[in-house]
């Protein structure tokens, strides 16, 4: 699988060129042709050409300062999920505590954009006539997926944002935000040529690279961000049986190295530890390898201070009577519980016990991408160089329950029941079938199951907030104590909490407000 991540990040941007350091200054030496520059006119006539473009625009998704490490403290933090552990600016954004000007809120941005600029650079300029049909198809189909998918990162970061035009003009680069309608249309078009232009599956090197059932999985979730619940059940409903649920012995092989790019997996960010780094690079054999383990691993561990995890998780699997679930996303003092590389939880985890402990707060870690599956302790990089393991974007189970509250709310509640039941009761998971009945009830188990399906992948803030929960889960009266499932707020220990008509997004970066005064600033920030 990780010959995908050579092929795919070697090169971060389109055209790279050479300085050459003289002692003449002689005319003739000077005007030399750059033999290791493409030109923009001929740009685009190979297929190679283009997979190296590919290449490049994956780069700063995968990189340092955007899925290799700033979206987790920047965005996926803030959910009830993690009662996170203050360190100055690099975590007012996760504990709701941010305002412009603090971290982490420029990088998402840039690197999403520079994305989007790569993307429209492919898109535009790939001869048809220059490339084979077979060829050009999955190539440019990749663009379209992933300028998708930009925006709709874009989207729900930070709501209000431009849309580059595929050839911008140059005299006229202060863009204004569009509607958020138009982006999501803008989403939804470059999806249906994705759709249609990417294969089903990859092979050999190429394991890994965006499919056409990704294409459709990321239309579907929109269609339901968007609360277009008949679009987005009929979408979904199109990728039911060509994908498997994982046996429960094997769940944990959905966040390790092992068994990458499986039958479960239907969109995943390819990475690969490597020793050769530098600090959210953008260029060659750089940025690729998983820093995410800073803001995953036990307080002791991080290079930041970490995380515990909030017990009412813990109380959700435990009433459930789920442990298959639980023991591969958290690591607690439960019959079992190992630490890195297999070691005795109690003895490998002491000190981040008595870091909790001290915090006033119960010992809750996260197992999902938190590298304990690397090695021993000291085996693991504290920067999460050596940290290879892909992300799993979308999974099928995510699609079997997006699917189900696509059709709950359309009113088709009993064929709901039976794709959640799917997931509640993949192959050895000994969980019974939902009791739920009622629309009312079937929409509450689905929230329930999502979050222990899903916990600790990055889908529960964006959740929250298109449910219309994150002020009741994370505001200043949290309904997670108020009902018993834990005695402190979900940000207990900074003593961050949610504002309505704020929190929803993030702030629009002060530098790109400075270099474009036609951005507005988001509500109340």
């Amino acid at each position: 699988m990780k010959n995908i991540h050579k092929i795919k990040s070697p090169f971060s941007a389109l055209f790279l060129a050479s300085m050459v350091f003289i002692s003449s200054c002689s005319d003739d030496v000077l005007d030399q042709p750059n033999n290791n520059a493409t030109s923009t006119g001929n740009f685009g006539t190979t297929a190679e050409q283009v997979e190296t473009a590919i290449n490049g625009a994956f780069h700063p998704i995968t990189g340092t300062f955007f899925w290799g490490r700033i979206i987790h403290t920047g965005a996926f933090l803030r959910s009830d999920e993690y009662n996170v552990i203050p360190l100055d600016l690099n975590t007012t954004m996760s504990t709701l505590q941010g305002k412009p000007g603090d971290r982490w809120s420029t990088e998402l941005w840039q690197e999403l954009y520079k994305s989007i600029s790569r993307c429209n650079n492919i898109i535009v300029n790939t001869s048809k006539e220059s490339i084979a049909e077979e060829d050009y198809n999955p190539l440019v189909g990749q663009a379209y997926f992933l300028r998708a998918f930009d925006y709709w990162y874009l989207l729900n970061l930070y709501g209000n944002v431009p849309i580059i035009p595929d050839t911008p003009d140059f005299d006229n680069l202060l863009l204004n935000q569009a509607p958020q309608a138009d982006v999501w249309k803008q989403i939804i078009e470059d999806l249906e040529k994705a759709e249609m232009m990417l294969p089903e599956s990859w092979d050999g090197a190429n394991l890994g690279r965006v499919t056409s059932g990704a294409a459709t999985a990321l239309k579907g979730k929109s269609y339901l961000y968007m609360k277009d619940w008949t679009n987005a059940h009929q979408t979904l409903s199109t990728l039911v049986g060509k994908y498997a649920l994982l046996p429960a012995s094997e769940y944990g092989d959905n966040f390790t190295e092992a068994n990458e790019n499986n039958g479960e997996s239907v969109f995943e960010l390819q990475f690969l530890g490597q020793t050769n780094f530098v600090w959210g690079s953008d260029i060659p054999q750089t940025g690729t390898m998983g820093n995410f383990h800073i803001d995953y691993a036990p307080p002791a561990k991080s290079a930041d201070n970490g995380h515990i995890f909030n017990p009412w998780l813990k109380k959700l699997f435990e009433d459930n009577g789920d442990t298959f679930r639980r023991n591969e996303t958290l690591v607690y003092d439960y019959p079992g519980s190992t630490g890195y590389g297999g070691a005795d939880y109690l003895t490998d985890f002491a000190e981040d016990i008595g870091i909790a402990e001290g915090l006033g707060v119960e010992p809750i870690f996260s197992k999902k991408y938190a590298g304990l599956d690397i090695g021993a302790r000291t085996d693991v990089d504290r920067l999460g160089t050596n940290v290879g393991t892909n992300w799993r974007v979308i999974r099928y189970s995510d699609v079997l329950l997006m699917l189900a509250e696509a059709l709950n709310e359309d009113a088709q509640t009993a064929e709901a029941i039976g794709y959640l039941n799917m997931v509640r009761e993949r192959p050895g998971s000994g969980l019974a079938a939902t009791t739920a009945i009622s629309q009312d009830e079937v929409r509450q188990a689905i929230i329930e199951e999502r979050a222990m399906e899903l916990a600790g992948e990055g889908h529960r803030y964006f959740d929250l907030v298109r449910w219309g929960l994150a002020d009741d889960y994370l505001g200043a009266t949290s309904l997670h104590v108020t009902n018993g499932a834990q005695p402190n707020h979900p940000k207990s220990i900074s003593g961050g909490t949610f504002t309505p008509g704020r929190d929803e997004i993030i702030w629009i970066p002060n530098s790109e407000r400075d270099a474009n005064p036609n951005l507005k600033q988001n509500p109340n920030y």
